[in-house]
């Protein structure tokens, strides 16, 4: 497809789902004129509380959509294995668990530290997870294994520590399954603050990471030191991850979903590729949490959303590499 025509598309994508985002929810009195009052600052209706809300709860969902597609985009390429993702490879559930105990450990811990523990723990259980992978030959079958199976181990500790945390379980059970509903300024604040700086500082290197496509013999050749590349490229990946695991709780499949949206509309190339995965997890992240508001019956969690369409690009993926795996 042609790139422009590719960048078109999932621009349009992101602006439609953002507008359904500001419009729908379950209070209805909104139309699109508050709207477009409110966004040029002349609003002075009933409703701006509620638009409030809906633009730091759009903001919330464009900005962890576009750092898990950045972070997954980033390890599938420094991996060289297409099934890579921050939920699938642990970090999610590291950083989930990191948090978990700081909120058992504290009665008010800080933000920063929240997200200090959710990176650190993130890139913990991701280091697990190479050495595991490592030792099981570094396939891509491998890594998805070693992946899944410190995920699970790591969800069953975070569900313990969960059934501890007495009074706080209701806030706390609905932020591990993945929400933005409860994000607040302070918290979009920070977010937003390390996810751009990973997401940027993953943009400086993007061509270092699209010669890894090439082959590690290839990227030496011309100079590039592979390992430092890779363990940089992780620990930007891992903070983009972390971050949004710090602010809404881990959320899966974007990560996945996203890159091959990306790739498919615009090609394999990460220079290019990987803005195009910024902007389709964004529209992902923002549909899925239109989707979760228009359910009946309360709202669920934005990761069973998100793994409609997610699993169904896994069973894709796996029934198109299956020989390769």
């Amino acid at each position: 497809m042609n790139r422009i025509l590719g960048y078109t598309l999932i621009l349009l994508f992101l602006l439609t789902v953002s507008l359904a985002s500001l419009l729908i929810g379950p209070y209805k009195g909104v139309t699109l004129g508050d709207l477009i009052d409110y966004i040029r600052g002349s609003y002075e209706g009933p409703h701006a509380g509620v638009l409030r809300y809906r633009s730091i709860r759009t903001a919330a969902a464009i900005l962890a959509g576009a750092a898990l597609a950045g972070s997954g985009i980033t390890l599938q390429y420094t991996l060289r294995n297409p099934l890579a993702d921050p939920y699938l490879l642990g970090i999610s559930s590291g950083a989930a668990l990191g948090v978990l105990l700081l909120i058992l450990k504290s009665q008010s811990p800080p933000v920063y530290g929240l997200y200090t523990i959710a990176f650190i723990s993130g890139l913990g259980s991701f280091g697990v997870v190479v050495l595991l992978s490592t030792l099981m030959g570094l396939s891509a079958t491998a890594m998805i294994v070693a992946g899944v199976s410190v995920s699970y181990l790591l969800g069953g500790v975070s569900m313990v520590v969960l059934v501890r945390l007495g009074d706080k379980i209701p806030g706390a059970a609905a932020w591990l399954f993945g929400t933005v509903a409860y994000v607040t300024p302070q918290q979009l604040v920070y977010t937003m603050l390390a996810s751009i700086a990973s997401l940027a500082g993953i943009l400086v290197i993007s061509r270092r990471i699209g010669t890894l496509i090439l082959g590690e013999e290839m990227s030496r050749g011309i100079g590039i030191n592979v390992a430092a590349l890779r363990l940089a490229s992780a620990a930007l990946a891992s903070l983009a991850a972390s971050s949004i695991v710090a602010m809404a709780g881990p959320i899966g499949f974007i990560g996945l979903a996203g890159p091959w949206m990306a790739r498919l509309l615009i090609g394999s190339w990460f220079p290019y590729s990987y803005p195009a995965a910024l902007i389709a997890g964004a529209g992902l992240a923002v549909f899925s949490d239109v989707t979760v508001r228009l359910v009946g019956g309360g709202e669920i969690p934005l990761t069973a959303a998100s793994s409609l369409y997610g699993g169904v690009i896994l069973l894709y993926l796996t029934l198109r590499s299956g020989r390769e795996l």
